[in-house]
C-alpha cells in the first residue's frame, strides 16, 4: 500500500480582512487535498505583497524581518511533517497544524480547557445540579474568549502554557473597549473565565496559572430602586394602553414580591398556596440559584393575579401573569416611567431592588427575613440592599430627637435663641 502523501505550504494575504491597506498573512497547509490554516502573526501592505513569491517586496528591515519569519515558519512545518512521517504517522493537515502550534495531547490549549469545562457543566445541567442559565453564562464567556484570541493574538487557539500574566488584563481591556461592557459586568465575566483556568491548573494542564494574579474588583454601586412616592405614582396612574397597563401590573407585582423577571414569567396557579397564617402565599425556586423564594401575597399582588386569571394569554400558557419578553418588557417600562413622571431608568431589576429596600427594609422588616424572601444563598448577597437610605436616616433621627426631648436635653432643645 502506498504511503505517499501530497504536502504543500502556501503563504497568502487574507484580503477580506484588509484594514488601512494592510492584510493579515496566513499559512495554508495542504495534505492530500485537506487544508488547515494558521496565522503568521504578521501583516503586509497589499501593494508590497508578492503572491507568487509569497514574500514582501523590497529590502527594507521590515520586509526582511517578515520574510525571514515566514521562511522560518515554512521550514518548521516541513520539519514537523518529516518527523511525523518518519514515526509512521498518517499525517493530516489538522494534525500538522496542532503539532506546529504545540496543541498535542500533552499540551492542552485554551479551547481544550473550555470544551472540557463546558461539557462538565452540560452534564450538571442534565442532572439539575446547576441551571441552564449558569451554563449559558459560561458559554457566553467562552465565545468572548475565542473572539478575543482572534483579535489580540490573531489565532483561534493558544496553548495554556503560553498564557502570560498580562492575559487577563488584556482580556479585561477587550471587554471594556471592544465589547463596551460596564465595569462590573466585565469583572463578572473575567471571574467566570478564571474558573476555567483554575480547573485547567488543578488538572495539571498548566505549569502555573498566571490568570490568578488578576484581581476582579467590583465598583460599589447603589442598587437603583423606587422611592415610596414613585412606587405609589406608578400604582395609581391611569393607563389606558393595554400593553403598558399589563406591563405596569407585572412590574408592580415584582415590586411587592421581590421576584425576578425570569421567575415571574414562569409563575403558575400551583405556585400559590395557603400559609400557616391562613393567607395566600406564593413560592417558587429561583431559576438563578434554585433556592426557594416564599413570600406572603399583599392585597395589591392578589388583585393583580385576580385581574388576569381569565386573560387569554394566561389561559393559553397556564401562567399567572401576561409577561412579555424581557426586551419588550424593559422597553415598555421606559414608556411607563415617562408617563408616570418617574425620572429613573426602570428595568426588571429595579422592581426586585424596590421590594428589598423600599417595601421591606425601610419598613422595619428584619434583614434575615428579607434575605430569605429574596431566596439568597448568603446574607452577604442581601447586604447590598441594606445600605442606610435618607429615609431611614430621617426616621432614626426623629426617634433620637424624641428620646432627647424626654431627657435632660428636652428643655434646652425647645428653647429658642439659646446660643445666639
Amino acid at each position: 500500500m502506498s504511503t505517499h502523501q501530497s504536502f504543500s505550504v502556501l503563504v497568502f494575504a487574507m484580503k477580506k480582512r484588509t484594514k488601512d491597506g494592510k492584510a493579515p498573512l496566513y499559512i495554508r497547509i495542504t495534505v492530500n487535498g485537506e487544508r488547515a490554516e494558521i496565522s503568521a502573526n504578521r501583516d503586509a501592505l497589499l501593494s508590497h505583497w508578492d503572491s507568487k513569491l509569497q514574500k514582501i517586496k523590497g529590502n527594507n528591515p521590515e520586509a526582511i524581518g517578515i520574510n525571514t519569519h515566514l521562511a522560518s515558519v515554512k521550514s518548521s512545518l516541513l520539519q514537523h511533517h518529516s518527523r511525523l512521517v518518519t514515526l509512521g504517522k498518517i499525517v493530516t493537515a489538522q494534525m500538522l497544524r496542532k503539532e506546529y502550534l504545540g496543541l498535542t495531547d500533552e499540551r492542552k490549549s485554551i479551547e481544550d480547557a473550555m470544551t472540557f469545562f463546558l461539557n462538565k457543566y452540560k452534564e450538571k445541567v442534565k442532572t439539575k445540579v446547576i441551571s441552564d442559565k449558569t451554563l449559558e453564562k459560561y458559554e457566553n464567556v467562552a465565545n468572548k474568549l475565542r473572539r478575543f484570541l482572534l483579535k489580540e493574538y490573531k489565532v483561534k487557539d493558544l496553548p495554556l502554557n503560553d498564557i502570560t500574566s498580562s492575559f487577563m488584563e488584556d482580556f479585561a481591556h477587550y471587554l471594556l473597549t471592544v465589547c463596551k461592557l460596564q465595569h462590573n459586568t466585565a469583572m463578572k465575566k473575567i471571574s467566570l473565565a478564571k474558573s476555567i483556568f483554575i480547573m485547567a491548573a488543578k488538572r495539571g494542564w498548566m505549569k502555573s496559572n498566571p490568570t490568578r494574579e488578576y484581581v476582579c474588583r467590583l465598583e460599589e454601586k447603589e442598587p437603583l430602586r423606587l422611592e415610596m412616592n414613585e412606587l405609589y405614582a406608578i400604582c395609581t396612574k391611569e393607563i389606558l394602553n393595554n400593553r403598558l397597563s399589563e406591563a405596569r401590573d407585572c412590574y408592580i407585582f415584582m415590586c411587592f414580591t421581590g421576584y425576578a423577571y425570569v421567575d415571574v414569567s414562569g409563575l403558575k396557579e400551583a405556585n400559590v398556596f395557603i400559609g400557616l397564617d391562613g393567607n395566600k402565599w406564593i413560592t417558587k425556586n429561583r431559576e438563578k440559584t434554585d433556592n426557594t423564594e416564599c413570600v406572603p401575597l399583599f392585597p395589591i399582588p392578589l388583585q393583580i393575579i385576580e385581574k388576569y386569571k381569565n386573560h387569554p394569554k394566561c389561559k393559553q400558557s397556564g401562567k399567572l401573569l401576561p409577561v412579555n419578553s424581557n426586551q419588550k418588557f424593559n422597553e415598555y417600562l421606559k414608556e411607563i416611567a415617562a408617563l408616570c413622571g418617574v425620572n429613573k431608568e426602570l428595568t426588571t431589576h429595579t422592581a426586585r431592588h424596590t421590594f428589598a429596600t423600599t417595601v421591606t427594609l425601610e419598613n422595619g422588616v428584619p434583614f434575615e427575613t428579607v434575605s430569605r424572601m429574596l431566596g439568597h444563598n448568603r446574607l452577604k448577597s442581601t447586604q447590598r440592599y441594606a445600605r442606610v437610605t435618607r429615609r431611614k436616616i430621617s426616621e432614626n433621627m426623629k426617634e433620637l430627637k424624641n428620646k432627647l426631648l424626654q431627657n435632660e436635653f428636652g428643655e434646652l432643645m425647645q428653647e429658642e435663641n439659646v446660643y445666639v
